[in-house]
């Protein structure tokens, strides 16, 4: 009988700590988007309708209304000649959006580029300015331009609260070729600055991992220093090491173990890009956090992109190798039905891994080539307004008038239907048990613990 009374003591005291936990947790969690097309799409005549039809006049504050705490925003060193005109993020373009997200009361997360078009892990173009620079004029140039932005920023009222330094390194930046896209010839892999991401072997891409590492430390520094020198807390500002390594997590671990090696530890956030149809289903993102949480329990992990279908143009697997709607998830239909499910889906997973502290979705303001046809080349489907030649763009909305602008919010929520089971079912996914704080335990330890959905005592 006494054991009986003091299970249920202990248990009872674990569900109150279990809340103030998943409480606290809620409270420290980013959302919000992408949304660095705001001003262009405004500036072109476009605009967005709220559930009610009426124009909103305002989208910052929109969707700040809805929950969203965050804005994501990248920007070019000079996208002037840029031939796609979603390219158009400069430092003046940046510096207003920026001071007007502060304004709303809301974070920034800077998101550097390091180029003058599209950076990501097949292209790495170096700014046309910076082409005649050896690898040590490269990362002082880096280091410099970082130091002024994030000065101007600061002076501008625009401060960043999270700086990423650069966007979707997978294999590094700043690709020393002639067209800024990785070499196809092993052979040139150092010249070029292209890291062997997929080798654990660390010798197999010595000089690119030094090199990267030098890039990413001279920029690390800068943003702590420029906020040295206005006089403010440097370790208030959060750097963010971005890849998009979510379909293997051996490979992310070889990319974060090799660049340590190298030399470069100074950032507080692993980025993750995480697309389910080129990605795959939940359950591979899992394997990727769980993997971060064992090789870098220290890092906090924000989910920096991330987006659904509001259309599919073939509704099977095209060439760029994308997974059908039905191998990942019949609920996830492309319509505002399926994105609200995916978003309902992707926001309650990653309550359950602690370490993650932030989901961004890709340019949620997204209506297509705007209304004078000069905002993008085309259109991506993806956004959560409807696509059109229109001025004004309704938003999406399911049958019983859920929106995807809500449901994103939900990952802010400390409500979970679930409870204590939410984490059990990542449990029987990892085989992991969970201390009373709902951290992942990798043996099982005494004392209280959960796995698959119960409390378990182990004497």
């Amino acid at each position: 009988m006494k054991r009986i009374l003091l299970l249920t003591i202990v248990f009872s005291i674990f569900n109150s700590q279990f809340s103030i936990f998943n409480s606290a947790y809620a409270q420290n969690r980013l959302v919000g988007g992408d949304m660095s097309l705001i001003p262009a799409y405004e500036t072109a005549g476009d605009r967005w309708l709220d559930e009610k039809g009426s124009v909103i006049p305002d989208l910052l504050q929109y969707v700040k209304g809805k929950g969203w705490n965050a804005v994501r925003i990248r920007l070019f060193v000079n996208p002037a000649s840029a031939a796609d005109p979603s390219v158009c993020q400069d430092l003046d373009y940046v510096t207003a959006l920026s001071k007007r997200v502060k304004e709303a009361g809301m974070k920034v997360l800077l998101d550097f580029h390091y180029s003058d078009t599209w950076a990501d892990p097949g292209q790495q173009r170096i700014p046309a300015a910076w082409t005649d620079h050896s690898n040590a004029a490269l990362a002082r140039q880096l280091h410099d331009y970082t130091l002024a932005t994030i000065a101007t920023l600061i002076a501008e009222g625009a401060t960043p609260d999270y700086v990423q330094i650069g966007n979707e390194i997978t294999y590094g930046l700043l690709f020393n070729t002639s067209d800024g896209k990785y070499p196809t010839d092993a052979s040139k892999y150092a010249a070029a600055g292209y890291c062997p991401t997929w080798s654990s072997r660390y010798n197999d891409g010595v000089a690119q991992w030094k090199r990267t590492a030098s890039l990413l430390n001279n920029g690390a520094h800068a943003v702590h220093q420029a906020f040295d020198e206005a006089g403010l807390d440097s370790t208030q500002v959060k750097i963010v090491l971005h890849s998009t390594l979510i379909g293997s997590a051996d490979a992310s671990m070889n990319f974060h173990r090799h660049l340590r090696t190298a030399g470069f530890t100074n950032y507080d956030v692993v980025g993750l890009s995480y697309y389910a149809f080129w990605c795959g289903k939940l359950d591979v993102l899992g394997a990727m956090l769980n993997a971060l949480k064992r090789e870098l329990p220290e890092k906090q992990v924000q989910i920096v992109e991330t987006a659904w279908y509001n259309n599919y143009y073939p509704y099977t697997s095209d060439a760029k190798g994308e997974y059908t709607i039905a191998s990942l998830n019949a609920s996830w239909t492309a319509n505002a039905a399926g994105m609200v499910n995916y978003l309902n889906d992707l926001t309650a997973y990653l309550k359950t891994f602690d370490q993650v502290t932030a989901l961004y979705y890709w340019q949620p303001e997204e209506c297509g080539n705007g209304y004078s046809k000069k905002v993008m080349n085309g259109w991506i489907n993806r956004g959560m307004w409807q696509n059109g030649s229109s001025r004004q763009h309704t938003i999406l909305k399911t049958a019983s008038g859920d929106t995807p602008v809500e449901a994103l919010a939900r990952y802010l929520s400390s409500s979970d239907p679930n409870g204590v089971g939410s984490i059990a079912d990542n449990s029987r996914t990892t085989g992991q048990s969970f201390d009373l704080t709902g951290r992942p335990l990798h043996r099982n330890s005494h004392g209280i613990y959960i796995r698959d959905g119960r409390k378990l005592l182990s004497k």
